[in-house]
């Protein structure tokens, strides 16, 4: 054993100790301190170091810490480390920390032995921290001491502290290239520890990894991408690893067959729409090539598919070389997909997807998508000039008329139970008459049903098209791609003119494999049975000049014998039967895919365009509501204004009666006086008398005039109110005729007539006059009359005298202020009356108010969000048009993937 491993175990001692001895070590080592310590140039440090280490093994630490304390040769070092120990034993961590510390050696296994003893003295006393600091210095130190590696990573997975057990794994894995480590690291990244690492992170140890074992490559590759999936990060580890894996040696002999898969499945997730193509465009090539390097027999098809769809989209970023290896591989790639599962879950999609974004797919596309995948029906687009007889025709076969207006229109049709007739537009299907015909969309398509023995048995749809000479000939075109065939039909009278075959080469060009087979109408207009056939042999040969494989029917709508019937079935299933229907269909279904994708492109500049209208219709309404609420508080002004004055008029008028005609009535009081009154009291009588007077004359006069004149001015307020009334009324009616909806209702509230001639009646009946104080004042004159009145009342001579001077100032005295007093008490409920007027019209014009402000506030909150959503859709259009456009690569992948049948299907 080495030296260094007797002082890490401690049994230095042992080499004092021959082999036989039975004695205790002790004894042998004292024995060997007497020996050593006669000795003229004796050394004790060894004996007492070993004595030391014998001390500590029978947990005497004092002793030992005793004996080590003298050791001051080269084993000083391990006697502090040894002492350190002993107390780190006793509990003593603080003084066994410092002298841990305070060693300083050469020697690599001392200082790793004092490090893991401070790592444990640390974990003792749970200071995470120093433990971690330590421990990290002591793998970068010395990673290969034993179980030093293994003592960290059991640390960091107790404590949870991931970060740390990561770098550890990594580290290992670089330095010792262990397919251990790389085991653990791969245990961390599929238990979700790394998710917050960054990509780059992994690169070197994926690079030695690649180099050490391709399988576990490819797994901790896959564990790391499974990883990332969810987080943030994601683009930025597929760009970090696609960097990594091309600049890799892959040979061609290897299989990857997890890689293979998880490239596939990231290709779909990262073009299903949730992300946008500038996201896209830094990393889809390296992504589409790695994968292409590296796919096998069961992603080949899709794999080579993507390359080759993605350059035919975005040109940049793919090398030549590596187009032409994609191209090589899909002509030998197996077929893996359902060729008409793809494109169905595709148009599923992209109607998903238009619903979630408030979109819809045209409903005429849809309908013609479902007529596609009907195997069990044959669409037949019969074509011809106006007055060919095509329509005819049709209507012998099924023995029924079809409707006769809307011709303007592509009509299919088909057998049905019941008779109907519907309208296929871009917006939906509805069932409609002959009549409605003019108000259909121009681009719809018309669907008719009924009871057809031939339609059934030969399992056709009919697509009656306009003719070719008309304005509508246009229609023609657009569903040639649809149908499986063409019938034309020709008129037996002048067949298959120049302008007849220019249109036919025109719709040959457009569509090279549509089967295209003549019928000649009008038949019965030739009368000679040789002349037919002349005829019918001799525009057959005109026809097979242009088109050698189309053949020609002869036929009288006037005679659809049974016969007629049964050979023209018979010429339906000869020549219009189609070999591998679906492969055709599929096709034409990709063209609709393609179609709805234009559709959806142009409704969202349609609903930008009308949400631009939008805006501007809203403002010019919210023009003219601001202006018919400033009218509105014009006319409140008014009114306010018109019914105010007239009432404070008539009030007026009253009031001024009461101030010119009080002081009248009191004077004439006067004649109330006689010579016989008791003039020590005439004074309380003649108040009383006045006051009498005046009620009299208010109860007789004032009110009633007031109730006269109110009711007038009640009569004319509610008059000028109903042309206020009628004046909003025109308003409201004028609004929701731009608006084409009864939304705007202006009513005002005329119960406050009520509450005004209820008040009318409470004031002119019910007003309670008190008694005033007329002559009971303190004046000076009527001090010394009533004065005077008490002292020579009581004699006879003085009455005279007493009831002149008393009639002579009744008459004479100035009752202006009296006036003034009493004509404030009558007036008082009549004025807070008046005052209430503007509140009680306002009341009245209270709901047009709020209907007019209610209306604004929305019209205003319209506009704000039309415009926030415009701004949305003219700052980020990538948002709605990168999904379309990602729609259209998996339409042109598919596109590829067919290329790939149809030469397997060639060989």
């Amino acid at each position: 054993m080495k030296l260094e491993d007797q002082f890490v175990n401690k049994s230095y001692y042992e080499t004092f100790i021959k082999e036989g001895e039975e004695r205790h070590p002790l004894e042998v080592l004292g024995e060997a301190f007497v020996e050593e310590n006669a000795l003229e140039n004796s050394d004790l440090s060894y004996i007492r170091f070993a004595q030391g280490e014998v001390y500590f093994h029978y947990k005497d630490y004092e002793a030992a810490v005793f004996k080590w304390e003298s050791i001051h040769n080269d084993f000083e070092p391990w006697a502090q480390k040894n002492m350190g120990d002993a107390y780190f034993e006793l509990g003593l961590t603080g003084m066994a920390e410092e002298i841990y510390k305070t060693i300083q050696t050469d020697s690599m296994i001392l200082k790793t032995e004092v490090a893991l003893q401070l790592i444990s003295l640390y974990i003792e006393e749970q200071k995470h921290e120093q433990a971690v600091q330590t421990i990290k210095q002591t793998v970068a130190m010395n990673p290969d001491y034993s179980n030093v590696t293994k003592i960290a990573r059991a640390y960091f997975e107790k404590n949870e502290d991931w970060m740390n057990a990561v770098e550890l794994a990594v580290n290992e894995s670089v330095r010792t290239e262990s397919l251990f480590w790389f085991e653990v690291l791969k245990s961390y990244i599929e238990k979700g520890y790394t998710k917050t690492i960054s990509p780059d992170y992994f690169r070197e140890v994926l690079a030695v990894l690649y180099k050490v074992d391709q399988i576990h490559f490819e797994q901790m590759a896959a564990a790391l991408w499974r990883s990332y999936q969810t987080e943030s990060c994601y683009l930025e580890w597929l760009r970090e690893f696609n960097v990594l894996f091309a600049g890799l040696d892959i040979h061609s002999f290897e299989t990857w067959h997890e890689l293979s898969a998880i490239y596939q499945e990231t290709y779909l997730s990262l073009i299903g729409g949730n992300y946008l193509l500038k996201q896209l465009t830094p990393i889809m090539p390296g992504l589409l090539t790695n994968w292409l390097r590296i796919t096998d027999s069961g992603h080949a098809l899709l794999a080579s598919s993507a390359v080759l769809a993605w350059n035919d989209l975005f040109s940049a970023g793919i090398e030549p070389d590596q187009i032409a290896d994609a191209e090589t591989i899909l002509y030998r790639a197996e077929k893996t997909i359902d060729q008409l599962e793809y494109p169905l879950e595709l148009l599923d999609s992209i109607i998903k997807w238009a619903k979630l974004h408030g979109l819809s797919v045209s409903t005429r596309l849809k309908w013609m998508a479902r007529e596609l995948i009907d195997f069990d029906v044959q669409h037949i687009l019969v074509a011809g000039m106006n007055g060919s007889g095509k329509t005819a025709f049709i209507q012998s076969v099924l023995a029924d008329s079809l409707p006769e207006k809307p011709t303007q229109f592509v009509m299919a049709a088909r057998h049905g139970d019941h008779h109907e007739l519907a309208v296929i537009s871009d917006g939906g299907i509805s069932a409609i008459t002959e009549e409605d015909s003019q108000q259909l969309d121009p681009n719809a398509i018309l669907e008719w049903r009924g009871p057809s023995q031939f339609l059934k048995e030969n399992a056709l749809v009919f697509l009656d098209t306009p003719g070719l000479n008309g304005s509508q000939r246009s229609k023609v075109y657009e569903y040639l791609h649809f149908a499986d065939g063409l019938l034309f039909v020709l008129n037996a009278n002048d067949p298959l003119t120049v302008k007849e075959t220019d249109v036919l080469l025109k719709i040959k060009e457009q569509v090279p494999d549509l089967k295209i087979h003549f019928l000649m109408s009008k038949m019965d207009m030739i009368y000679s049975k040789q002349e037919a056939a002349d005829l019918v042999e001799e525009t057959a040969q005109k026809i097979k000049r242009d088109f050698p494989q189309a053949e020609l029917h002869p036929y009288s709508s006037h005679y659809a014998a049974r016969e007629a019937v049964n050979g023209l079935a018979q010429f339906f299933r000869k020549n219009f039967k189609v070999e591998n229907l679906e492969a055709h269909r599929i096709e034409k279904l990709v063209r609709c895919i393609r179609e709805s994708i234009t559709y959806l492109l142009k409704q969202r500049l349609q609903n930008e365009n009308e949400l631009v209208e939008s805006i501007h219709r809203h403002e010019d309404m919210l023009a003219k509501l601001n202006g018919a609420a400033n009218q509105l508080e014009d006319v409140i002004h008014e009114q306010i204004q018109l019914i105010r004055s007239s009432y404070h008029s008539m009030t007026k008028s009253i009031k001024d009666e009461l101030q010119a005609k009080i002081p009248d009535i009191l004077r004439k009081s006067s004649d109330y006086i006689k010579l016989n009154s008791d003039f020590r009291k005439i004074h309380l009588e003649l108040n009383e008398e006045m006051n009498n007077r005046i009620r009299s004359f208010l109860q007789t006069a004032i009110f009633p005039k007031y109730y006269e004149l109110v009711t007038k001015w009640i009569a004319d307020s509610e008059s000028e109110l109903q042309q206020s009334q009628a004046y909003l009324g025109e308003m409201a009616e004028g609004f929701n005729q731009l608006y084409g909806e009864n939304i705007i209702a202006l009513a005002c509230d005329f119960k406050i007539m009520d509450d005004w001639r209820r008040d009318a009646d409470r004031m002119a009946n019910g007003v309670h006059f008190d008694s005033v104080n007329i002559l009971l004042r303190h004046t000076p004159s009527q001090v010394l009359l009533k004065s005077a009145g008490k002292l020579l009342g009581a004699l006879s001579q003085n009455k005279a005298m007493l009831y002149n001077r008393y009639k002579k100032f009744i008459e004479s005295e100035d009752y202006q202020d009296i006036a003034g007093l009493i004509t404030n008490k009558v007036m008082l409920q009549f004025e807070l009356f008046e005052q209430g007027l503007e509140r009680d019209i306002r009341m009245f014009f209270k709901n047009p108010e709020t209907v007019l402000r209610d209306t604004i506030t929305e019209t205003e909150t319209v506009i704000d969000e039309s415009k926030e959503k415009l701004s949305n859709m003219k700052e980020n259009p990538e948002v709605y048009q990168d999904p379309l456009k990602l729609f259209e690569l998996k339409l042109r992948q598919f596109e590829w993937m067919q290329i790939n049948t149809k030469a397997r299907q060639k060989v």
